[in-house]
């Protein structure tokens, strides 16, 4: 091994307690891999809010990449990614998911609304040019949206075929969740749903084939997902067999902080305008910026072999599927991690990702990995397989007596080793349990 390769080696056991317990001590995103600006940011937005530091840390990465969109482009032998990816925040009533997901995406929906009015304004200019029969060679202007709420999946794949990425903002996980096939006229609707968002994830093109409308392309999608939801509707909302057998539940990270103490209103600070305007320029910075192909350092690319190998072999030891499937997407969520982190470094401008960067990625992924695992799964299967009653002597008497006529209860209840008068009383109907 030369000095090199040392060196890599060296830096990379910096990573190597990768997923071992005892490196946490409460499962938290940590955020010493982005600016100092972005860090003063999210504690100032967990402060306001009284929110957990990990609501508002994700939803900054993913803000960060929907601002940079298909600009940003990580190839890795044999696939490329873009920085999109499908969050969720799991917390109680109190815990304000809501609060934080509204302030750290104003900025977009801030552009949204200047490139709505810029939109109108070429609309009208391209309708009057056209109605005054002169010969427009202009194409026909594009409103180009960021943020989508409750919408179809026909709504979303045309905004999907301008080609840039989007943002669905899902502020009911279990709603937007529940809606699926609900705008289907016939056939599979929720299987052909959950299919596309499947490809969209992975960033697969697909065909849009309509009868009233010419056939279109969504090529190479993009797009996030912010949502919330409470622990206890999640088993039931993600814990469907068609959900869970398709993988789309492993495409999710999860937010779900162990510790979310409820701080009182009148002790939370503001709001300040300058944390607010360094986040908007931050963003801003990142909307302005020239296209670019990333790529990973030399550091930076054995530190993802040997996680993403890791995993594999993990995955391919684990019994249960679902848990394997989860190790074996994080190997595609852990560069997605790593090219939003990317953009909110002191390091955004260049085109190499560092080692230190995919240090930090994969730490992030740890986290989002025992947070599954250890969280979100048992919600899921405690779904899946519901917990069942005490089976007792009464259980089995109430259920012989509804399948059976009972001709002889004496003998029943010498049989059962059980009080023929309370027998008689469970039969009856008079005595449960």
């Amino acid at each position: 091994m030369d000095c090199h390769q040392v060196a890599i080696q060296e830096k990379a056991n910096v990573g190597g307690t990768h997923l071992k317990a005892e490196t946490f001590e409460i499962m938290s995103i940590p955020i010493d891999g982005l600016s100092q600006s972005v860090q003063s940011y999210i504690s100032t937005v967990a402060d306001a809010f009284g929110c957990p530091r990990d609501y508002a840390t994700a939803i900054c990465l993913h803000t960060a990449g929907v601002a940079a969109g298909k600009k940003v482009k990580l190839d890795t032998n044999p696939y490329s990614n873009y920085p999109s990816d499908f969050i969720c925040v799991v917390g109680k009533p109190g815990s304000n998911k809501t609060g934080p997901i509204r302030e750290i995406t104003l900025p977009l929906w801030e552009r949204d609304k200047m490139n709505f009015e810029n939109y109108i304004k070429e609309k009208t200019a391209y309708e009057q040019s056209n109605g005054d029969g002169c010969d427009d060679d202009g194409e026909k202007p594009v409103f180009h949206q960021l943020m989508v709420g409750d919408s179809s999946p026909e709504a979303r794949n045309d905004l999907l075929s301008i080609g840039d990425m989007i943002l669905v903002l899902a502020d009911e996980m279990k709603s937007f969740v529940g809606s699926f096939g609900r705008y289907a006229k016939g056939g599979n609707g929720l299987g052909t749903e959950v299919s596309q968002l499947l490809s969209i994830w992975s960033n697969v093109s697909f065909p849009i084939n309509r009868k009233s409308e010419e056939t279109k392309l969504v090529d190479n999608p993009a797009m996030s997902i912010i949502g919330g939801i409470q622990p206890r509707p999640l088993g039931k909302t993600f814990g469907s067999d068609a959900l869970m057998d398709t993988g789309f539940t492993q495409r999710f990270l999860f937010v779900y902080p162990e510790t979310a103490n409820f701080v009182k209103r009148c002790e939370r600070k503001r709001m300040t305008t300058e944390a607010r305007g360094i986040w908007i320029s931050i963003i801003s910075r990142l909307f302005d910026m020239e296209p670019r192909l990333l790529n990973l350092s030399h550091e930076a690319e054995y530190l993802y072999t040997e996680y993403a190998d890791a995993n594999d072999m993990m995955a391919d030891a684990d019994e249960d599927d679902y848990i394997g499937g989860i190790k074996q997407k994080m190997n595609i969520h852990v560069l997605r991690l790593a090219i939003m982190a990317h953009l909110l470094s002191d390091h955004w401008n260049e085109t190499l990702i560092t080692g230190e960067t995919m240090n930090y990625a994969i730490r992030m992924a740890d986290y989002f990995t025992r947070v599954h695992i250890e969280r979100i799964y048992p919600l899921l299967t405690s779904h899946a397989h519901p917990s069942q009653k005490k089976l007792t002597k009464e259980l089995v008497i109430t259920e012989i007596g509804q399948a059976f006529d009972i001709h002889n209860k004496s003998l029943l209840a010498e049989a059962l080793g059980y009080d023929r008068a309370k027998l008689t009383n469970i039969l009856n109907g008079k005595l449960k349990g």
